[in-house]
C-alpha cells in the first residue's frame, strides 16, 4: 500500500473518529464532582473482546477527611454493563487513598484512579456508573435522612464494542497515559488532556496478528492530526512480534501544539501485507484557569455567553477544544484588542464572583435565575424585596409595577416550573388573585427594575429594543431560597 494511500487514509480515519465514533469510547460522570472513565478493547482470539474500564477522580473534587495523622478519602464505583435487558457486567469497586497531605483544591493533574474489565462478545451496550463520595453527606434534609452521599453519574451511555476480522493484523484503540509511577507502573489518563501540567502525551496500544503469520517485527507510523485533519507531528519505528501479539509504546512532546482538539493516529504494517489503522482523540490545554476549574464551572460560563445551539457544540467538545472557543469568543468581544486587558471578561468574571457570592442556594449563584440575569444586565436600579409578604396585597402591588406600561411574560416553562406553576398572574385575572406556591399563600418575591437597560456585556442583550427599562420578578415559590424568573417586562433571549 502506497504511502499517499495510507495519508488518505489516516486523513479519513481522524474525520470519522471526530464525528463520535471514538469519542462514544470516553465517558465524563455529572452531578455533585466529576469523573472520566475510558473504555478500550483488547482484541482475542476466540473472537471476544477484553474491555477495560478506567475511571478517573480528580482529588480537587472530593473529600479527604483527617484521622490519625493522614488524609484519606473513600469513594464507591458502581458499573454496570446491559445488552438489551440482560446484565453482561455489574460490580462495585471501591478506591481508599491516605496521604501524609491533603491534595491541592487547585490542581487537575491530581487524581485517584482504578481500572478492571470483563470479557465480552462484540455489540451495542449500554453503559452505566455511578461514584459516591463517601466522607462527604449530602446536604439536603432528604439527603441527610436518607443518608446519601455526594455522587455524580452518567446513565445508559452507547458503548460501542468492535469486533475484529481474525484473518487481518488488528490493532487495539490507543490507551493514553498520563506517565509513570516510581515502580514503574503506567498511569492512565482517562481525562484525556496534555498541556501545561503535563506536555508529553505518552500512550499504548495492542496489536494481535493473523495466526498464520509469521512476521516477527511491525512497522509503526504514528501520527498527530490537528481540528483541520492536518498532520502536526509524526514518527517512524517499529516493535516486536511474541507470540502472535505486539504491545506498542509511544511519546510526543505537545509543546508547540496550541490549545484545541487533537488526534493520535496509529499505522502497522508488517511483512508487505499486513496493515491497520487506529486513533484516539485528546485536548491540549495551556490555560491555568482550565486546569483549575471543574468543567461544570466552565459550562456555567458557556450557557451564559452562547445560545443554545452554540451551547450544545461546545458542551460536548474536547476541553482543549473549549478553551480555543472560549479564547475566540472573549477575543471577539475584547473593546480594546489593542491592550493586554479585556475589559468585558474582566468584568463578566467580577459579575460571575458577585452572582456566586449573593445569589447561591443548592447551586452555585452564577447557575441561579438571579445570577444570570445579574451576570447579564448587572445590578438593578431598583429593588423590590419581600422574604416573607404580609399579606397579598404586598404582591398585587410588585405586580402592578411590573406590569405598568408593559406587557407582562409568564416563563411557562422556564427551568423547571411547570405551567400550573406558573400561574403566577396576567392582564386577564383578578388582581385578588396572588401568586401560591409550596402550600403557602405567598412566596417570597424580588422585583429588579432596570431604568433603561442596565449595562449589557454582549451584543444580542445590547440590541434590544427597550424604550423605558426592563423588569424582572423572582419568585420563591417554595420557601427555600429558590428563586426562579417568573416574569419579565417583555420577550427576551433567554441565553446569549
Amino acid at each position: 500500500m502506497n504511502r499517499i494511500l495510507k495519508i488518505h487514509l489516516l486523513i479519513l480515519l481522524f474525520i470519522i473518529g471526530s464525528a463520535g465514533n471514538s469519542a462514544g469510547q470516553a465517558f465524563r460522570g455529572s452531578g455533585d464532582f466529576e469523573f472520566f472513565l475510558d473504555a478500550g478493547s483488547l482484541p482475542q482470539r476466540n473472537g471476544q473482546v477484553i474491555e477495560f474500564f478506567q475511571i478517573a477522580i480528580p482529588t480537587k473534587e472530593i473529600e479527604y477527611s483527617e484521622k490519625d495523622g493522614s488524609y484519606k478519602a473513600a469513594v464507591s464505583i458502581y458499573l454496570l454493563l446491559t445488552l438489551g435487558e440482560d446484565r453482561i457486567y455489574e460490580k462495585k469497586l471501591m478506591i481508599n487513598d491516605s496521604r501524609e497531605t491533603p491534595p491541592s483544591a487547585t490542581d487537575l493533574t491530581g487524581f485517584i484512579y482504578i481500572a478492571d474489565s470483563v470479557r465480552v462478545s462484540p455489540g451495542s451496550y449500554l453503559l452505566s456508573a455511578r461514584v459516591e463520595d463517601l466522607n462527604r453527606d449530602k446536604k439536603t434534609l432528604m439527603g441527610m435522612l436518607r443518608k446519601k452521599h455526594d455522587s455524580s453519574t452518567f446513565e445508559n451511555e452507547v458503548l460501542e464494542i468492535a469486533g475484529f476480522q481474525q484473518d487481518r493484523l488488528i490493532l487495539s484503540e490507543p490507551f493514553l497515559l498520563w506517565g509513570k509511577k516510581p515502580d514503574g507502573q503506567y498511569i492512565p489518563n482517562p481525562i484525556q488532556i496534555y498541556g501545561l501540567k503535563n506536555d508529553t502525551l505518552s500512550f499504548f496500544a495492542q496489536a494481535m496478528l493473523p495466526e498464520d503469520s509469521d512476521a516477527t517485527t511491525l512497522d509503526l507510523f504514528m501520527s498527530v492530526f490537528d481540528q483541520k485533519g492536518e498532520r502536526i507531528d509524526s514518527v517512524e519505528t517499529a516493535c516486536r512480534v511474541n507470540g502472535g501479539k505486539a504491545f506498542i509504546f509511544g511519546v510526543f512532546d505537545v509543546n508547540a501544539y496550541p490549545a484545541g482538539a487533537y488526534r493520535l493516529a496509529i499505522e502497522a504494517a508488517g511483512n508487505g501485507e499486513l496493515y491497520a489503522l487506529v486513533g484516539k482523540d485528546f485536548s491540549v490545554v495551556w490555560e491555568l484557569m482550565n486546569w483549575k476549574r471543574p468543567r461544570r464551572d466552565v459550562l456555567v460560563e458557556a450557557r451564559i455567553i452562547f445560545n443554545d445551539t452554540e451551547y450544545e457544540e461546545f458542551r460536548y467538545a474536547g476541553i482543549g477544544q473549549q478553551e480555543k472557543i472560549l479564547n475566540d469568543f472573549w477575543k471577539k468581544n475584547d473593546p480594546t484588542p489593542h491592550t493586554a486587558l479585556n475589559e468585558t471578561f474582566e468584568t463578566f468574571m467580577r459579575r460571575v464572583s458577585q452572582a456566586d457570592v449573593s445569589f447561591g442556594d443548592h447551586r452555585r449563584g452564577a447557575a441561579t435565575d438571579r445570577g444570570q440575569i445579574y451576570i447579564r444586565f448587572g445590578p438593578p436600579d431598583e429593588l423590590v424585596s419581600e422574604t416573607i409578604p404580609f399579606n397579598r396585597t404586598d404582591l398585587d402591588e410588585v405586580v402592578n409595577k411590573l406590569d405598568d406600561q408593559y406587557r407582562v411574560v409568564i416563563h411557562n416553562t422556564w427551568k423547571g416550573l411547570g405551567t400550573q406553576d406558573a400561574q403566577l398572574y396576567n392582564t386577564t385575572m383578578s388582581r385578588n388573585q396572588p401568586y401560591r406556591g409550596g402550600g403557602m399563600d405567598t412566596g417570597g418575591y424580588e422585583l429588579w427594575v432596570y431604568v433603561i437597560k442596565g449595562a449589557p456585556l454582549f451584543p444580542r442583550d445590547k440590541l434590544m429594543t427597550i424604550q423605558a427599562g426592563m423588569r424582572f420578578l423572582f419568585v420563591d415559590k417554595d420557601g427555600v431560597g429558590n428563586y426562579l424568573l417568573v416574569g419579565t417586562s417583555e420577550e427576551f433571549e433567554d441565553s446569549y
